[in-house]
């Protein structure tokens, strides 16, 4: 009777712990699967009470309309040179200042680690402008007027409208939420053991070799952790995007927070003023600009909800 009671309870408790998942699953899938939805739907049937999930009619048209509204391709292009490109550099420059932080003791070195979580807190936006005249006006650590006073040529140059805009702060450990990456590689730094670097130091390599060579390659679980941040941070930037690409095109959320006005330009007279031919192309667009990153996810699943565990993000 008691191994039946305890079986019972089992059974509940399994029941219980599926149905909350089940929920909390939904709660996050809805808005993907109803993006998805109003997506394959013909505008007419936008509103339409009698569909529910399945549309009576499935058309790609909105797909269409909007690969060529957003200039999907040149977007496209232009994320995966920033995302990739702020991530790997992100990667080497936050480990490198990180390592530094963990290992070393030099002067003031807690409180400048506490500046560097410091800027954690404080959003973008209130310090832009400063990042927009130093890309505006940019001068090379004051070597460009040293230059400039002998050569007599210019003593700056504009980055904005190239991607060195994006990369130059990512390379200095100063990019979008490098202090967060400081601190993922610090704590998980400060977990390897030291019997490492020692050995290292005892078979001849020097602190930066060590770095490079044994401290780094061990480090898989916070690079990918890491990398996949910086993606997807840089990929969802719409804010320094607008400042620091100029005339070039737009990134993903530029494209998509403008798609109102440029649907205009896809249907015709008649149709420009439909709201349900907005509303399907929105869905069409957010849809669009989100699979890239869900591809990501579901590749690199595995090697991401590892690295989380080992590293300790709360």
């Amino acid at each position: 009777m008691r191994k039946k009671l305890k079986r019972l309870r089992s059974t509940a408790i399994s029941i219980l712990r599926f149905a909350v998942l089940a929920v909390l699953a939904y709660q996050l899938l809805y808005p993907l699967l109803y993006m998805l939805s109003m997506a394959l739907r013909l505008p007419e049937e936008a509103m339409d009470p009698s569909i529910i999930w399945i549309p009576k009619t499935f058309s790609l048209a909105n797909f269409a309309d909007t690969l060529r509204v957003m200039d999907f391709w040149d977007a496209f292009k232009n994320s995966m040179y920033i995302g990739v490109g702020c991530g790997l550099l992100d990667v080497l420059s936050c480990a490198f200042v990180a390592y530094g932080f963990a290992r070393f003791r030099f002067p003031f070195s807690n409180m400048l680690f506490a500046l560097v979580i410091l800027t954690l807190i404080v959003p973008v936006q209130t310090i832009i402008l400063p990042l927009y005249a130093e890309m505006k006006y940019f001068d090379g650590f004051g070597l460009m007027k040293l230059v400039s006073a002998v050569t007599g040529g210019p003593d700056h140059i504009s980055l904005i409208g190239h991607y060195s805009a994006f990369y130059l702060p990512s390379l200095f450990a100063m990019g979008l939420r490098s202090g967060l990456f400081i601190f993922i590689f610090r704590q998980f730094f400060k977990g390897m053991p030291k019997e490492l670097e020692d050995a290292a130091y005892v078979d001849g390599y020097g602190p930066f070799k060590t770095f490079f060579r044994v401290i780094l390659p061990n480090a898989k679980n916070a690079i990918i952790t890491v990398f996949l941040f910086s993606f997807v941070w840089h990929w969802n930037e719409y804010y320094q995007s607008n400042l620091f690409l100029g005339n070039l095109k737009k990134n993903f959320a530029i494209a998509l927070s403008s798609l109102r006005v440029d649907l205009q330009s896809v249907v015709n007279v008649q149709t420009i003023s439909d709201p349900l031919v907005v509303v399907t192309r929105i869905q069409a667009g957010m849809l669009l600009s989100i699979i890239p990153l869900v591809v990501l996810y579901l590749v690199t699943q595995r090697y991401f909800t590892d690295s989380v565990e080992h590293v300790g993000i709360k």
